[in-house]
């Protein structure tokens, strides 16, 4: 994961992090939809999940987001444990922007991006 970190105080900068999911296992209950998957999203690319209906991409991406504790396996953000890290640090790295939420109204896409620098 790749992010051009640039405010008032500290001028431009870049951050590179690391997202990984190690041989996790996720579900809803006594049901499993993933089963041992490990992926990787390299730093600085554009990462795509692909695959038809049902087959578990959003279910990847909200354990990726640690919405959601696998039930096996890890989720590692920069090689840590997303789990065991503190929730201000992890939101310091990591934003989602989910599909479904409303945006406020009359705010341009770039503040909203914007809102997720400062958790």
């Amino acid at each position: 994961m790749y992010r051009q970190v640039d405010d008032e105080r500290h001028g431009p900068a870049v951050a590179e992090h690391t997202l990984e999911a190690r041989d996790v296992r996720l579900g809803y209950g006594d049901r499993e939809i993933v089963a041992g998957l490990s992926v990787a999203v390299p730093p600085g690319r554009i990462t795509v999940i692909v695959g038809p209906n049902a087959c578990g991409k959003s279910t990847l991406l909200r354990a990726m987001a640690r919405l959601l504790a696998p039930t096996g396996g890890a989720v590692l953000l920069d090689g840590r444990s997303i789990q065991e890290m503190p929730t201000k640090e992890v939101a310091s790295v990591l934003g989602i922007l989910p599909q479904s939420p409303t945006a406020p109204e009359g705010i341009t896409v770039s503040d909203l991006v914007g809102r997720g620098r400062y958790p």
